[in-house]
């Protein structure tokens, strides 16, 4: 889409999406950057109409020197093919994000409750019973069925 944002052909959504990524990604800035000025050099050499001339003479440091516009343009469409490539390869290797379904959020919030529910319970037979072997075995029941909550962490760090 950088590509596309740059030559200014996305739409107003579309763009104000790219903005937003630019402002925190440095990494899209420099790529940004880089095609743009790609973009530049090309657009320099088609208005001037150095692109139906045969050969440029510009002095460089004192001396003359004979600059051909196809080495130019095989430049910037280089660096562009390399922009290109990045932005595709960064596109295509960059995890997905999964998005979570309301059922999902509910289904881990009743877990969460359920579990936390079991450990305040079991805490409660830790303090009144002195039977360290059950609470030590409600204690790896709500790591082993609710591994992921708070609660499990807390039970592990009680065995």
């Amino acid at each position: 889409m950088l590509v596309d944002y740059a030559d200014g052909q996305l739409s107003p959504s579309e763009s104000n999406k790219v903005a937003e990524h630019l402002a925190e990604c440095e990494h899209c800035q420099r790529i940004l950057d880089g095609l743009q000025r790609s973009l530049e050099l090309a657009g320099i050499v088609w208005e001037d109409g150095l692109a139906e001339t045969k050969e440029i003479r510009a002095p460089i440091h004192g001396k003359v020197r004979k600059l051909r516009w196809p080495r130019y343009a095989a430049i910037a469409a280089g660096i562009l093919l390399v922009v290109t490539t990045s932005i595709v390869w960064y596109t295509l290797m960059r995890p997905a994000k999964k998005e979570l379904s309301f059922a999902e959020i509910e289904r881990k919030i009743t877990e969460s409750g359920n579990a936390a529910r079991l450990l305040v319970a079991t805490e409660l037979l830790a303090e009144y019973t002195d039977d360290e072997a059950f609470v030590k075995q409600q204690y790896r029941h709500i790591i082993e069925v609710y591994p992921s909550t708070a609660a499990a962490a807390k039970a592990r760090s009680r065995i």
